[in-house]
């Protein structure tokens, strides 16, 4: 690397070896992966636990990464705005599919729609930003249900109920509770007229930094687009995708 200050660069080296070792690692052990002499890793480990980026273990003589590590990445990762994150991926989602994109979040057991991406289309739709919906009738809902502890899903059940907004909406606790499963198992949700008639839409859960659902995303279109066929051959490998992304940004490691 240009441009770069020797001891800084060994510092970091130290660090991210440290982060790859969850038991710590000796002085001899860094020096020799490092190739670095034993001297060198002392001082800037003495510096870095100064900083309280680094902990000994006194006992084993094993060096790890320290708190102050975890305070800087929670630093960022709290302020990373899920709705600016999302943009980019959401406007890329709806020129891969030509139809409209929704991010939601659940919030008090209602679906609260963050952002819409919109396109120029004869439908009237009913969501828009800030607008509530119900869980389990929508697939933004529905999608971030399957990944909540069934205690969760009983309290929004029994708070909100479950009225028959259209002729396919579920009604019945037990048949959504095994649409839930199968949408835990499969990684995605759809709302088959279930919201709005003439309407299917395809939702996908997004995830933090810890592995937890925090959101969702959409793709909605007219059913003579958004066929069952059209659907699994195309578009939800699509979500997936567009979610996933968002999910990294949004810190998520796996």
């Amino acid at each position: 690397m240009n441009n770069t200050i020797q001891s800084i660069d060994r510092a970091f080296e130290i660090l991210e070896t440290l982060s790859m070792e969850s038991r710590g690692m000796s002085i001899k052990e860094l020096s020799e992966r490092l190739t670095l002499n034993k001297s060198t890793v002392h001082r800037i480990l003495a510096t870095l636990i100064a900083w309280g980026y680094v902990e000994k273990n006194n006992e084993e003589k094993r060096y790890r990464l320290g708190p102050k590590i975890i305070n800087l990445g929670s630093v960022y990762l709290n302020n990373i705005e899920l709705k600016t994150e999302a943009l980019p991926y959401l406007h890329k989602l709806k020129d891969r599919t030509s139809q409209v994109v929704h991010l939601g979040i659940v919030e008090n057991g209602d679906v609260v729609y963050l952002d819409k991406i919109e396109i120029f289309s004869t439908i009237r739709m009913y969501s828009k930003i800030g607008k509530r919906a119900m869980c389990h009738n929508t697939g933004l809902g529905k999608a971030m249900m399957a990944f909540m502890s069934e205690k969760d899903v009983d309290k929004i059940l029994r708070d909100k109920g479950m009225p028959k907004v259209k002729e396919n909406t579920i009604t019945d606790p037990k048949v959504l509770k095994e649409e839930l499963r199968l949408i835990r198992s499969r990684g995605w949700a759809i709302d088959d007229e279930e919201n709005e008639m003439g309407i299917r839409c395809v939702a996908v859960p997004v995830y933090d930094y810890t592995g937890n659902v925090i959101a969702a995303i959409s793709s909605t279109g007219p059913l003579e687009i958004y066929t069952y066929e059209y659907l699994e051959e195309k578009v939800v490998d699509l979500v997936k995708d567009a979610a996933y992304q968002i999910s990294l940004r949004m810190g998520y490691q796996g």
